[in-house]
């Protein structure tokens, strides 16, 4: 199944939970994959390389293996904000010229009823009963504002709620990374993902119980200014200023300093070197466009200086 199939499994219900798939689990989805939002954006250190600040400014870049043709790597945000969806005439040029493309990761029927499964507990709890009931009247109310239905939010897994809340409220539900794998897949482009989704999932869904509630404490916390945060990161995205995106979401980090940390291992340094891992032997076949939030580009565990350093040549184009 292509990604461009995606919209259509929203009325179908889930064999494995029970649950659709409504407008605001394709957007979790989305979140997961692709969020470059106040909880997601940079590691503190991320601009500490003098090296690695030549890549803080750019959202299209060429990256060439030795004897193949350039590859495009693009950074993403997740928003359905027209003034983000609107193809850059570099972007759709270098998307519409290419042989295929690559994203975080494919969404299929199969993927989403495995993320729908996850973002639940199945073992009988309730969100309630694990955050207590004071948190859990602010997350509801959060969430149902967002039209996330009581009931859901009543059996979700502290993470689900909390990445539900770190991303824009959708309007049109024509997240950029969605309407790039649309386009890609209208063309008959080959399209594939860099991770499973099982991988994805467990960068949440691993996480100890206590560091998931405290994940989602900061960002109710951070619900009154959150409009105005996201407003801020698409400004500096719109301004292809990668290293303000960085300044912004450090502004906003978390209030312990540890987990911050120990959550930004997993959500980007070490993806980082899973994805420039796998992107090699696409690199090599050469002629392909790679979409992956713009958080995974810069700083010295960025994609793009871990791509130099691994040999390759990195050019920016827009």
């Amino acid at each position: 199944m292509q990604i461009a199939d995606v919209p259509r499994l929203a009325p179908r219900q889930s064999r494995t939970g029970g649950h659709g798939f409504p407008r605001f689990f394709l957007a979790l989805v989305c979140s997961l994959l692709f969020a470059s939002c106040a909880t997601s954006a940079a590691t503190p250190a991320s601009h500490d390389s003098g090296a690695a600040s030549r890549f803080d400014h750019g959202l299209l870049w060429t990256i060439q293996a030795p004897g193949a043709q350039p590859s495009y790597l693009f950074g993403t945000i997740h928003s359905d904000d027209p003034r983000v969806t609107a193809l850059p005439n570099p972007v759709s040029r270098a998307l519409d010229n290419s042989d295929r493309f690559v994203m975080e990761t494919q969404l299929d029927g199969d993927s989403l009823e495995q993320m729908a499964k996850a973002m639940y507990f199945d073992d009988g709890r309730t969100l309630e009963q694990v955050i207590g009931k004071d948190l859990y009247a602010a997350t509801l109310k959060a969430l149902t504002a967002r039209g996330v239905p009581a009931a859901d939010v009543a059996k979700q897994k502290p993470w689900a709620a909390m990445m539900t809340l770190s991303m824009p409220p959708s309007k049109t539900g024509e997240f950029l990374d969605l309407v790039l794998a649309t386009r890609a897949a209208k063309q008959g482009k080959p399209v594939a993902g860099l991770e499973t989704m099982a991988e994805q999932i467990a960068v949440f869904d691993d996480l100890p119980m206590p560091d998931q509630i405290a994940l989602l404490k900061e960002v109710v916390r951070q619900q009154p200014e959150m409009e105005k945060n996201l407003g801020e990161l698409i400004q500096a995205y719109l301004a292809r200023d990668l290293r303000k995106l960085t300044e912004i979401s450090e502004k906003h980090e978390l209030g312990e300093e540890q987990l911050y940390r120990r959550v930004m291992e997993r959500l980007l340094t070490r993806r980082n070197a899973r994805m420039a891992q796998r992107m090699a032997p696409i690199l090599k076949q050469g002629n392909a466009f790679i979409a992956v939030g713009a958080a995974h580009l810069a700083g010295e565990a960025g994609l793009l200086n871990l791509l130099e350093k691994a040999g390759y040549r990195v050019t920016p184009i827009y």
